[in-house]
């Protein structure tokens, strides 16, 4: 049985639904049963990166600060975003598991 994901090609990351808290970039990302459509994600992806004082980013939120550009200097906590940020279709692939 074949099975898919949806991979963000610069971040190496994939695509998984956004459900409360989560953001759409994960590790894992969800896994389809069928060849899924790049059009259910539209034109812009849900980040989230909830870290307080003194605590590290883990490897995946390294990739999403740089490669989202995200400077929170002028902030009290170093990483507590939640937002959308426009993403362009060419930057994801489908792929064969």
């Amino acid at each position: 049985m074949k099975v898919y994901k949806i991979k963000h090609k610069p971040t190496g990351l994939f695509f998984v639904p956004s459900r409360g808290g989560n953001g759409n970039l994960s590790t894992g990302g969800k896994i389809y049963s069928k060849v899924p459509s790049l059009n259910w994600i539209g034109d812009s992806i849900r980040i989230v990166i909830r870290k307080w004082e003194g605590e590290k980013l883990s490897k995946k939120d390294k990739l999403i600060v740089e490669h989202f550009k995200i400077d929170q200097s002028d902030k009290k906590d170093p990483y507590w975003i939640d937002r959308h940020f426009d993403v362009p279709i060419e930057d994801w692939e489908i792929i064969e598991l």
